[in-house]
């Protein structure tokens, strides 16, 4: 029997919605599909229709969650002129999607997962929508000349997103919340400014 126009979808949507909930509480290696099927009610026939394997349906959520980040991002970001205003804009951003639990279990999909080139294609995937608004905002800087640097604009992205995303380290360390978001701002005062006056020793 065909189902009826929608339904298919709705479905697909509500096992991602459960299963976000899940890898929030679990983690993703701790998530099993027994898990989500008892979680949402909906047999495994039908979650396999829509999702091949637990990593696909993590993927589709964490994607979907990213979606909704750029989203929002671009919506607060057109407040703002300067490419400047943008990166510290981007920090606090940042430092407040840290704190959410789906973000958290990125580094541990990541972890759980042989690195080959299938897997990699799709790291490639989850981290390119995000290093690109890094990218579009230090073009934007260097264009309108507020940054100048010799170095190529995909190397100072890649430090920037690297520096901002490996700082969620930070709050295991038992800073406050205040103290989490300055530091964010802080590494933007690095970023922008540097912490010596002396050429640096390499090219």
């Amino acid at each position: 029997m065909a189902r009826p126009s929608g339904q298919g979808d709705q479905t697909k949507e509500l096992i991602a919605e459960k299963a976000k909930d899940l890898f929030e509480q679990k983690g993703y290696a701790a998530t099993s599909m027994e898990d989500i099927r008892k979680y949402t009610q909906i047999s495994k026939g039908s979650i396999y229709y829509h999702f091949k394997s637990k990593e696909e349906l993590y993927l589709y959520t964490v994607e979907t969650a990213s979606k909704a980040w750029r989203t929002e991002w671009e919506n607060q970001a057109n407040q703002v002129t300067t490419a400047t205003e943008k990166l510290y804009l981007l920090a606090r951003y940042y430092a407040s999607d840290m704190q959410n639990p789906l973000s958290k279990t990125v580094p541990e999909y990541i972890g759980s997962e042989n690195l080959n080139e299938k897997i990699d294609e799709k790291i490639i995937q989850l981290i390119q929508p995000e290093y690109d608004i890094f990218y579009q905002i230090i073009e934007e800087g260097i264009h309108d000349k507020e940054f100048v640097s010799n170095k190529t604009i995909g190397d100072l992205a890649y430090i920037l997103y690297s520096t901002l995303t490996g700082m969620s380290i930070t709050q295991f360390l038992g800073y406050d919340e205040k103290k989490f978001y300055l530091l964010y701002e802080n590494a933007i005062d690095v970023f922008l400014n540097g912490i010596t006056n002396h050429k640096p020793l390499t090219k």
